[in-house]
């Protein structure tokens, strides 16, 4: 049976509004930007980021899609890459390893720089979630096994450089 118009017309005004307001949301987010990463562009940012004693370039995912994506697509990682997960205010998230292709290490960081938690040799398709456990700022995916070569551990502070926009 039809709805009556009255009701067609109210649905209609809630989609409208419900589509408003992601919008909205999805603008706000991406005017606000990140910290590090500076403004968007087209072409990601790479960060430079010192820890263990080595410096990587990590590529920066700071909006909902860019950390969505991550590091899917990739054929593997280097260990002078990685992905640096900004979520752009402390809180606490989780990442999974669903559909990866290749094991990493997954450290979270603080806003501060301080590595509160290290997630070793994350398998690909595990079905697992990987939580922050702490209020956590950023995430770094880098390749597996690099913690325990450079021995980084939980407590060490990491450096971030300045962003530079090329493609990796």
């Amino acid at each position: 049976m039809d709805k009556p118009a009255h009701q067609r017309v109210l649905d209609l005004g809630c989609l409208i509004l419900l589509i408003s307001i992601f919008a909205a949301v999805v603008t706000a987010e991406e005017r606000a930007g990140s910290v590090t990463a500076g403004p968007k562009t087209e072409t990601p940012a790479i960060i430079p980021v010192t820890l263990g004693g080595k410096t990587i370039q990590a590529v920066v995912a700071d909006t909902n899609k860019s950390r969505g994506r991550g590091l899917l697509g990739w054929e593997t990682i280097s260990e002078e890459q990685g992905m640096l997960l900004d979520f752009l205010r402390e809180s606490n998230y989780a990442i999974h390893m669903e559909t990866m292709k290749f094991p990493i290490d997954a450290l979270w960081i603080d806003d501060r720089g301080t590595i509160r938690v290290i997630y070793d040799d994350l398998m690909p398709n595990s079905g697992l979630s990987y939580p922050s456990v702490v209020p956590c700022r950023y995430c770094l995916e880098i390749q597996a096994g690099f913690c325990k070569k450079y021995g980084v551990k939980m407590g060490d502070q990491v450096q971030f450089g300045r962003p530079v926009n090329q493609s990796r």
